[in-house]
């Protein structure tokens, strides 16, 4: 499709409009685009790649946050596949944050994800969107630490990425709507793991707690949150921002 008001809107109409199946929809531009908390995010046409999933879901409702996690993963291990790029420049972090050469001059996010779960007359539906920064230049970032493939010297053929992606997806959501869970593929890639950490919370929802605590990414708890070693021992935290920390010496830590 050249021109879309977002992907995600435009499956959410099909799945109000009673359509339902597995669909994949790729856009060349989008002028509605939106992300979390009803961020914009825009690209100039044809320098990202943007695309939706559509999938029919009868899961739990525990399980569906797994399905953020795994459009993350499967951007990783499409970029991995299409650009020959390894886990030292192509990061995983919880949740969802793909990171390309996080600590070099050009590095930063390379892609947006927002997935929404649709009702319909068929029933419930995932809606999961992908924005892959490809092409664009440092003028054209939607925000200063994004990224994009060319900017960090890899190769950005958008064809050929949309199709590992969905190659990846489609392996991630079979075994998710199978067992409700990607907990052991998602484990074994995520950077965030025996990473010194960050976390920052949202004042409104830590109830006078603490907004921000650093510890050591630890595990990945069955419903997706992340578990951090701290001073004070071992939390499991289903909703953060975190940060990356840079380690002195040794790279990655045994928490």
């Amino acid at each position: 499709m050249a021109n879309t008001d977002s992907t995600n809107a435009h499956l959410s109409r099909m799945v109000r409009s009673g359509q339902t199946g597995f669909r994949i929809l790729v856009a060349d531009h989008q002028d509605g685009g939106h992300g979390r908390f009803s961020r914009p995010w825009q690209a100039p046409a044809g320098t990202a790649l943007l695309m939706s999933a559509l999938v029919p879901a009868s899961r739990d409702p525990q399980d569906w946050g797994w399905l953020s996690m795994v459009a993350g993963l499967a951007v990783t291990e499409a970029v991995e596949a299409t650009t020959g790029a390894g886990r030292d420049r192509v990061t995983l972090k919880w949740p969802n944050d793909v990171l390309l050469d996080q600590h070099r001059e050009h590095g930063g996010k390379l892609c947006g994800i927002l997935s929404e779960r649709v009702e319909g007359p068929a029933g419930s539906h995932a809606v999961i969107g992908i924005g892959i920064n490809t092409s664009m230049d440092r003028s054209e970032l939607p925000v200063p630490t994004a990224t994009s493939l060319a900017l960090c010297g890899l190769a950005h053929d958008r064809e050929r990425l949309a199709a590992a992606v969905v190659e990846a997806l489609d392996h991630l959501i079979g075994v998710w709507l199978a067992t409700g869970t990607v907990r052991g593929i998602y484990r074994d890639r995520c950077d965030t793991i025996g990473r010194p950490v960050r976390l920052t919370f949202d004042p409104a929802k830590v109830g006078g707690g603490p907004t921000r605590i650093e510890g050591v990414g630890a595990d990945i708890e069955m419903d997706g949150s992340i578990v951090v070693a701290t001073a004070e021992g071992r939390c499991a935290f289903s909703a953060a921002d975190v940060e990356h920390l840079r380690p002195v010496g040794n790279p990655r830590l045994t928490p």
